[in-house]
């Protein structure tokens, strides 16, 4: 079977244009229209023509048959003609795909920049009896230690999908937590369609499942307070090194030199920049900071939200306005 993207949630939603062969601009200044085999997605408008929004939940219908959630939001006055980026956004453990849309808080960033945001849902129904994390798996992604592939055909199908439908630039991935692993997932594939990753309180590094992955630019934050993902690490089931050494695996990984320049942008958080590297790589430890996105909605049963820097503009400047992979 096919894969197919059917549309639920908000009634009425219908997707402009019907052509499945379209002509997009690069987005430069000349403007010049490239030819190119991008899909025909117009602004969401309902019955009457009306933009609707502000996202539109929706069904993939995988190859195999299972039905899986996302949600996609097209920038305000959103052009089908010019070639848009793509952000997919992933949430953590017990969250979903409204949460984390509205907890990255990429969506202001998205309209000034002509950005497309998706927002898969990891929340799944399979037979895990066999798994002792089935409980955790049912709610998260199957990233690291995985023995499925569930998760990773869903975001590489959809992937296509929305460049079936729309007209593509980049892709790039953020996570918070458990979207986090499945951001290292793909940045541990030797084929990923996202060029940049930027996970949040989590990341994995596993030598034998990363070692064959390109270099690919990372930003990560991570909280010295964090009671769900510990900053000195943690055992079984996850075996987690601490955050810094961490850090130092994916530096060597991207072929920087031994060490980090350190910066206190505040006396709550350091930045931490390698440099010489391949691709580059530059992370944030937030003093006493918690299991949260900083600059974020405070959570505080999850512990402390810093506000002295905004995660989502350092990770949207990081995918675009540093150009991260030159």
């Amino acid at each position: 079977m096919a894969t197919q993207i059917t549309d639920s949630g908000l009634a009425g939603i219908m997707i402009a244009g019907l052509a499945l062969l379209a002509s997009c601009s690069d987005g430069t200044d000349s403007g010049d229209a490239i030819a190119a085999q991008c899909g025909s997605g117009g602004p969401l408008t309902g019955p009457g023509g009306d933009v609707v929004g502000p996202y539109m939940e929706r069904t993939l219908v995988m190859s195999t048959g299972e039905k899986r959630s996302y949600l996609l939001r097209l920038p305000a006055d959103y052009d089908p003609s010019r070639r848009a980026d793509v952000v997919f956004t992933f949430h953590g453990s017990g969250s979903n795909m409204l949460q984390q849309l509205a907890y990255s808080n990429f969506m202001a960033l998205a309209d000034r920049d002509q950005v497309i945001l998706v927002s898969p849902d990891a929340n799944k129904v399979y037979d895990y009896s066999d798994n002792p994390l089935g409980d955790y798996w049912s709610s998260a992604w199957e990233a690291n230690l995985r023995e499925r592939q569930f998760d990773i055909d869903f975001i590489q199908q959809l992937v296509s999908g929305v460049q079936d439908e729309y007209c593509t630039g980049e892709f790039f991935a953020a996570g918070m937590s458990a979207g986090g692993d499945i951001s290292s997932a793909f940045q541990c594939l030797q084929d990923s369609p996202f060029k940049a990753h930027a996970p949040v309180t989590y990341a994995y590094y596993n030598s034998e499942e990363c070692r064959d992955a390109p270099p690919r630019p990372m930003i990560y934050f991570h909280g010295t307070a964090d009671d769900v993902v510990p900053f000195d690490g943690q055992g079984a089931p996850w075996f987690d090194p601490p955050v810094p050494m961490l850090m130092q695996n994916w530096a060597d990984h991207n072929g920087c030199s031994p060490e980090a320049t350190e910066e206190a942008i505040s006396p709550e958080v350091t930045r931490y920049t390698y440099n010489q590297c391949v691709s580059p790589v530059t992370w944030y430890k937030v003093e006493g900071g918690g299991h949260t996105w900083p600059g974020g909605a405070p959570f505080p049963i999850l512990g402390l939200t810093t506000e002295d820097i905004d995660a989502s503009e350092l990770i949207w400047a990081w995918f675009f306005s540093t150009n991260p992979s030159s």
